[in-house]
């Protein structure tokens, strides 16, 4: 029975992850800050063991891991999944928002990684998997604080893909359009900065949020593709996951970086709309 650790598995992603493997056979350590607010149906929904880890604190990561050798012998998967979204313009970012986010996003990341990477090692084989973001790979205005953890994250991957492979450690990196988990209700409950001088740039993120909200994809599919990217065969490094996502992606590729900033002009709704839907395809 393979040993997985989740982090961040009180709601959204995390919880569906969780469930999504054990039911499948994984002995899961559910990681949360608190375990008493763990819900029943991912406690029983398999081999679930609930344990204390926040990823912001390196005392709480380091005793989580060795309990879990201590329980289990061994870690074959660890899923990076513990996350948190601040959206901003950068002018306006505080640092602790800015440091909340990089310590919850990609430091505690990195410290997860560095903790289980000996076992791994040592035993010849492991799996880590990050969920990161499409915005990792595409940066809309107000959105830099979070993008720019997602970024350092799927870099990182990439580092430790190449470092960990000849010991059989493979890296996944996910990531996930718009998915109906709370990190999207917190986004829509951002108090509209009335005063900001960048209030157009957070008008346009909310404008597309709410658009994809009405048809988001479920945190199942998420976790279903974090199933295929252990269980498979051939692996990928990356795995997009919806519709948006892939369309994000591609309507980016095909644009000069020039281009894409010029998005950030001055221009009415309709036009922003129009701008819109003629690069990726999709309506707001």
């Amino acid at each position: 029975m393979n040993v997985a650790v989740i982090t961040g598995t009180s709601t959204g992603i995390g919880r569906a992850t969780v469930i999504e493997l054990a039911r499948n056979g994984y002995h899961v350590f559910a990681s949360m800050r608190n375990p008493g607010a763990a819900d029943p149906e991912m406690v029983s929904s398999g081999h679930v063991e609930v344990i204390p880890l926040d990823v912001t604190d390196n005392a709480s990561m380091e005793s989580a891991v060795v309990g879990v050798l201590d329980s289990a012998g061994r870690i074959d998967i660890l899923v990076n999944n513990a996350g948190i979204g601040v959206g901003s313009s950068i002018e306006e970012t505080t640092d602790k928002d800015l440091r909340d986010t990089m310590e919850t996003n990609f430091f505690g990341a990195w410290r997860m990684m560095q903790l289980v990477l000996p076992g791994m090692r040592a035993r010849g084989g492991g799996h880590i998997v990050n969920v990161t973001s499409v915005a990792g790979r595409f940066v809309m205005a107000f959105q830099g604080p979070y993008s720019a953890s997602k970024h350092a994250l799927e870099a990182a991957s990439e580092a430790i893909a190449q470092e960990a492979l000849r010991y059989n450690v493979r890296v996944s990196v996910i990531e996930p359009g718009v998915i109906h988990t709370p990190i999207f209700d917190k986004a829509m409950a951002l108090e509209r900065p009335t005063e900001s001088p960048y209030l157009q740039s957070f008008v346009r993120l909310m404008a597309i949020f709410e658009k994809r909200l009405r048809d988001p994809s479920p945190p199942e599919r998420v976790a279903a593709t974090i199933r295929h990217a252990v269980e498979t065969d051939q692996p990928r490094l990356r795995y997009l996951v919806g519709e948006d996502a892939e369309r994000w992606v591609a309507g980016r590729a095909a644009m000069s970086d020039e281009e894409y900033v010029a998005a950030g002009r001055e221009m009415s709704s309709e036009d922003f709309e129009n701008w819109y839907a003629e690069k990726f395809g999709m309506d707001l």
